[in-house]
């Protein structure tokens, strides 16, 4: 009985710790660290050590006895829990990145949380870890770019893009209220608001596209929306256009332009109001640029076998119009000389450039036509008697143009031009080139 019994125990003992091993081997595979398993381990090889002879190790004739195994087994128990609640914790901590990262459209949470409380072993949790560390690494990167792109984030939305829908909507509902059509920027919104509702790899994809249609959408009903006061204030513009010389042809093309805006927003074409607008913009354009000494090119017809480089400066107008290979490029306002010492009439070249030149008067003083010594900025001279084109800082622009020759800021035979156009001219002119003057 008492072999019988002994034998039994021993097997019984053997087949606990073969048992206990294979747990431990398990909880490695799932994940428990093998420093965290040393423990339990240990305490069991302790206790194979210590089993080496016929001792029972269960409830005997109703003894209770020691269980050998509670130590390894608690142990055991103790080093899984730690490693599943950390690794769930690492999990916990890469699903908050993630969800972070995946900004406002991102959706799918509840399923990942479902998916975090489902991983009951640590090396189920840490995969979910990693997997959403690295999803949150490519959203990051994805939300810095679109950042960058977008002049940075609203809500975690690109913000031009935020910003044009908003300008867009008000631009919409004052064409609305005006009766012009939308059905374009509508559709633009529509566009936009569908993109907003994408995630961050989409938004950066498709951000180029859907921010310069929202501009475009936006400058051209806002373009529509101005038109009419953009008109109003090129009828200001105009007088300075006419004090150069221009003031017939803008005159007209305005004219134009309000009868050809009018007409398109009776009949409410978005085609022909189009056209109109783009007509208005361009006159505006040219007008500004008048104001600015830049006369409007588009009515001087080309010159079949003009030299490379052509000045011409027309006495009676008293306009510069410059060509490049026979094609008007610069026209503007000039004060050329007084009755008494005129600009002379030919054709001649630029012999002589200097971006500063210092005037001295030929004349002494007392004599009428003396001036104090005078620095000039772009001078170019083209006739030997020391007649330049160069600049007037002492003369407004409000005094070039036609008659100016019998005004007070009349020359003594040079050409003056104002500083912008001046600054063109001279950058643009080449020794050697071509100065007819003419009336």
């Amino acid at each position: 009985m008492a072999v019988t019994m002994a034998t039994a125990n021993v097997a019984g003992f053997a087949l606990r710790a073969q048992g206990l091993d294979q747990r431990l081997r398990s909880a490695e595979v799932a994940g428990v660290p093998a420093a965290s398993l040393a423990e339990a381990r240990r305490e069991l090889a302790a206790e194979r050590a210590r089993r080496a002879g016929l001792v029972p190790y269960a409830v005997v004739s109703g003894a209770a006895l020691a269980d050998p195994f509670a130590g390894p087994e608690a142990s055991a128990d103790g080093a899984y829990r730690t490693a599943l609640g950390a690794a769930r914790q690492r999990a916990a901590a890469a699903l908050a990145r993630r969800d972070d990262a995946g900004g406002p459209n991102d959706g799918g949470e509840a399923g990942r949380v479902v998916l975090l409380a489902a991983a009951a072993r640590p090396a189920a949790a840490d995969a979910l870890a990693h997997r959403w560390n690295a999803e949150a690494a490519v959203l990051e990167a994805a939300r810095a770019q679109l950042s960058a792109a977008a002049g940075g984030l609203t809500g975690g939305l690109p913000a031009d893009v935020v910003a044009g829908v908003a300008n867009l909507s008000d631009a919409i509902s004052r064409a609305e209220r005006l009766g012009f059509g939308t059905a374009s920027a509508d559709a633009a919104l529509v566009a936009a608001d569908v993109y907003l509702a994408r995630p961050y790899p989409d938004l950066v994809a498709g951000h180029r596209d859907v921010a310069a249609r929202l501009r475009a959408e936006s400058d051209r009903l806002g373009g529509r929306l101005d038109a009419d006061a953009t008109l109003a204030r090129d009828a200001e513009l105009l007088p300075q256009a006419g004090q150069y010389g221009a003031g017939d042809e803008l005159k007209s093309r305005l004219d134009q332009a309000r009868a050809g805006l009018a007409a398109a927003e009776s009949a409410q074409d978005d085609g022909g109001l189009d056209a109109a607008v783009t007509a208005v913009q361009r006159l505006d354009a040219d007008l500004r640029a008048a104001t600015g000494g830049r006369l409007p090119t588009a009515g001087i017809a080309c010159q079949a076998g003009a030299p490379a480089q052509l000045i011409v400066i027309h006495l009676a107008t008293q306009q510069l119009v410059a060509y490049q290979d026979g094609c008007p490029m610069l026209r503007t306002p000039v004060t050329t000389g007084r009755a008494a010492l005129p600009t002379f009439r030919g054709t001649f070249h630029i012999y002589y450039k200097a971006a500063r030149y210092h005037m001295i008067s030929p004349w002494p003083l007392g004599n009428p036509f003396y001036y104090p010594p005078t620095w000039v900025s772009n001078a170019m001279e083209f006739i030997s008697n020391g007649t330049f084109i160069h600049s007037a800082d002492w003369e407004p622009d409000d005094a070039y143009g036609p008659d100016s020759e019998y005004g007070p800021f009349a020359s003594h035979g040079c050409v003056h031009v104002m500083d912008g156009p001046l600054q063109q001219l001279y950058d643009w002119a080449a020794i050697g080139a071509t100065v007819v003057v003419t009336d």
